[in-house]
């Protein structure tokens, strides 16, 4: 809004910067991964702490709308992806392995936590000191906080070279094995559909609940909550994984999520509030956990030396989701005029994920997979 009123650019235009942000995520993560298994976690963290920084201080600087997409939207943007979950994930893969979910979920509720300080902290710099030098300090917090912090303790675990990511002949995955592997795509596919089944609802929910009577203004509060349920959800399920197994864990997830996404189907006035706060807790749990036992499962997977490379690809999945289950939300409401029809069908891909996390560290499906094996060894 800052930068609208100072401009008088377009909302479009001023938010296509945010869209380029999630497509140069997706489409550096296979990159990131590349680097992650030459260089190392603190390497390539720490620069993408030097380009966050870079971006956001030249942000600061900008006169024109072109500026702020090369250097917010792009530089900013790489850095970020440098700094993004490809990289936690898998350095948290290479010290965890017994307790790898519950590691995992610490540190994707660490995100939403970071997110909720974040947002404020922003809004305050902006309205004491002006957009420019809130960019400004915001950089000078990275460089003098998180660099740090990256160069200090960032640093190859164990179980990089102590892998469970081995064949039965001990030779480890690589990119090109795995991406011929049916194991890693039932878990890409569970990522693409349940990323969309999630955006279908999160994209869509306000405009539901505005709809069948409630202001816009309650709508947003009560689904801003959700980061505070989605932050405990995270912990939780990271917990439940290691206690039991990825597969329960997700189900159950499943299951949790499903109950959310009834309730607010079921919710047709503004006469049973309950119906929303009994979403907010149920859907909020479920949600940004199912990424925490699905990294894990990656892990246990195909963790090792190019473990970086594959999880990399694995990631292009959730853009790919999250843009087609957007988009479909809005069609199917275009052709029927209710979104009862895009939030049923997000049940039904939500429960087929469930499926493909079953079906993955099957025997079927690792027998299937050993023909990769038996090829690298004829060659």
């Amino acid at each position: 809004m800052a930068l609208l009123a100072s401009f008088g650019w377009g909302r479009g235009a001023t938010a296509g910067v945010f869209s380029l942000n999630l497509i140069i995520d997706a489409i550096l993560s296979p990159v990131v991964g590349h680097l992650l298994d030459r260089y190392g976690p603190k390497n390539i963290v720490g620069a993408g702490c030097l380009l966050l920084a870079l971006g956001l201080f030249l942000s600061s600087q900008i006169r024109t709308l072109w500026e702020f997409y090369l250097f917010f939207g792009l530089i900013a943007a790489v850095g970020l992806a440098f700094m993004g979950m490809v990289p936690h994930v898998v350095l948290i893969s290479e010290w965890f392995s017994s307790r790898r979910a519950s590691a995992l979920g610490t540190v994707y509720a660490g995100t939403g936590v970071g997110i909720l300080l974040l947002a404020p902290l922003s809004e305050w710099l902006i309205s004491t000191m002006g957009w420019k030098r809130a960019l400004q300090t915001l950089a000078f917090l990275v460089l003098v906080t998180v660099l740090p912090l990256v160069w200090a303790f960032y640093r190859r675990g164990p179980y990089r070279e102590k892998s469970e990511g081995r064949s039965e002949t001990g030779n480890q995955w690589t990119a090109r094995l795995a991406l011929q592997s049916l194991q890693f795509w039932l878990i890409f596919f569970a990522r693409v559909i349940a990323a969309g089944g999630t955006t279908v609802i999160v994209t869509h929910q306000v405009a539901h609940v505005v709809d069948i009577g409630y202001s816009r203004l309650y709508a947003a509060t009560i689904f801003g909550l959700m980061g505070v349920t989605s932050t405990f959800g995270r912990v939780i399920f990271g917990y439940v994984a290691d206690l039991f197994s990825k597969q329960a864990a997700y189900t159950l997830n499943i299951l949790t999520t499903l109950i959310g996404v009834g309730a607010l189907m079921v919710a047709r006035d503004a006469s049973q509030p309950w119906l929303l706060y009994l979403y907010l807790t149920f859907f909020g749990i479920g949600f940004g956990s199912r990424a925490v036992i699905l990294s894990a499962l990656s892990a246990d997977i195909f963790a090792g030396k190019k473990f970086g490379a594959i999880f990399g690809y694995q990631v292009i999945s959730v853009g790919l989701g999250g843009a087609l289950g957007s988009w479909l939300g809005g069609l199917f409401y275009d052709l029927t005029g209710s979104y009862l029809v895009s939030f049923a069908l997000s049940a039904i891909v939500l429960a087929l994920s469930d499926l493909c996390v079953w079906l993955a560290p099957s025997k079927w499906a690792v027998s299937y997979d050993a023909r990769l094996w038996r090829g690298t060894a004829d060659r």
